[in-house]
């Protein structure tokens, strides 16, 4: 039995259905996390876990046991919130022990307790120092070392990361991965960052609208997305029209209008004629002179049309035959080889025949 079950939740808001018929199910010790563009219904989910909010259909199961009737404070549930919520004239010690003094623990339980967390987030020694004196790293540790004392069954994040700056971001990541393996409680986490969910996940859903597109571990996400929500949400991927022409033992054959025959992986439920897009994405991309590129199966001419500089790699943008855009990526392992094409140069890009996939329309 999973820890966590939505099944066929909806919640309205007036005629708006900010969540629409979704079930999901979320295993013991597994980090989770739901991902979308703004108004998608990840928060509201999150919410509803959470008790905040109550769906207007379906059910929410925490054990198999419906959590419906069960208010907020009464669940094995704690949400970390964005703004972290600390209470600024209470010390580190004070804030994160805050839920055992609450509850009238023994105050020898709660110094042991205090001391584990405070270990758990690497802030031994800081229990008398107030919020204003830590940084935004420490602070968000403060959050989930009080979220985390009461060993709660469930951890909800609600895009706690989102207010750090872009390194203390990615070190905080680092921590969170660290963090759920060593205590081993499930996180349900929520944020629009797509670069942070393949990073932290062991599971992604991907929002839309209400509904969930997709569900899949993150490597299954960016490699096979379901549709073109999923492909073009999930980071940067090039999408030209195409059709099938052929439907081989591994590999489909699809036409597409003035550039020709393109060779991809197979996937399932695709029958000749199909229409849809083809989709690869920048690193599967190669770009060169002819020679270093006459082996793949597809090569073509192009013109490099610009070039963005991002320090470990560049971006490379190149005009096809057909009018459309491929992007490429390069990486600069070289001092001063930032720039190995000019814009306007006539180049050959190509990609391997088991890169790329089709999705249909």
């Amino acid at each position: 039995m999973a820890l966590l079950e939505l099944r066929n939740v909806t919640r309205r808001f007036g005629d708006f259905a900010a969540v629409d018929n979704v079930s999901l199910s979320i295993e013991a010790g597994e980090f989770f996390t739901l991902l979308g563009p703004s108004g998608c219904g990840k928060t509201t989910i999150l919410r509803m876990i959470a008790g905040f909010e109550f769906p207007d259909a379906g059910q929410v199961l925490l054990d198999g046991r419906d959590l419906v009737d069960i208010p907020a404070e009464k669940r094995p549930i704690h949400t970390v919130f964005q703004s972290y919520a600390l209470f600024p004239h209470l010390t580190v010690g004070e804030n994160i022990s805050f839920p055992l003094r609450m509850a009238r623990h023994h105050p020898a339980d709660i110094r042991k307790r205090l001391n584990i967390a405070l270990e758990q987030v690497r802030l031994t020694g800081k229990a008398g120092k107030y919020p204003y004196e830590l940084s935004g790293g420490e602070q968000q540790r403060v959050a989930l070392a009080r979220a985390l004392i009461n060993r709660p069954r469930l951890l909800l994040l609600d895009e706690s990361l989102a207010a750090l700056d872009a390194k203390l971001r990615e070190e905080m990541q680092v921590e969170l991965i660290n963090l759920q393996r060593e205590v081993g409680i499930t996180f349900v986490f929520v944020t629009h960052a797509q670069v942070e969910a393949l990073a932290l996940s062991h599971r992604i859903a991907v929002m839309n609208q209400g509904k969930v597109e997709q569900v899949d571990e993150p490597a299954r996400l960016y490699g096979y997305p379901r549709n073109r929500f999923v492909a073009d949400f999930i980071g940067h991927i090039t999408m030209m029209a195409a059709q099938v022409e052929g439907v081989g033992h591994s590999h489909l054959h699809l036409s597409v209008a003035g550039l020709g025959e393109i060779v991809t992986p197979l996937p399932q439920g695709v029958a000749a004629g199909d229409k849809g897009v083809f989709a690869i994405r920048p690193e599967q991309v190669r770009i060169g002179v002819q020679a270093e590129l006459a082996e793949l199966k597809n090569h073509f001419t192009g013109e490099v049309h610009s070039l963005l500089y991002q320090g470990d790699v560049s971006v490379y943008r190149v005009r096809l035959p057909n009018g459309a855009t491929i992007e490429a990526l390069l990486p600069n392992s070289a001092p001063g080889g930032a720039e190995l094409f000019k814009v306007g140069a006539e180049i050959k890009v190509g990609w391997r025949h088991d890169a790329g996939v089709f999705l249909h329309e």
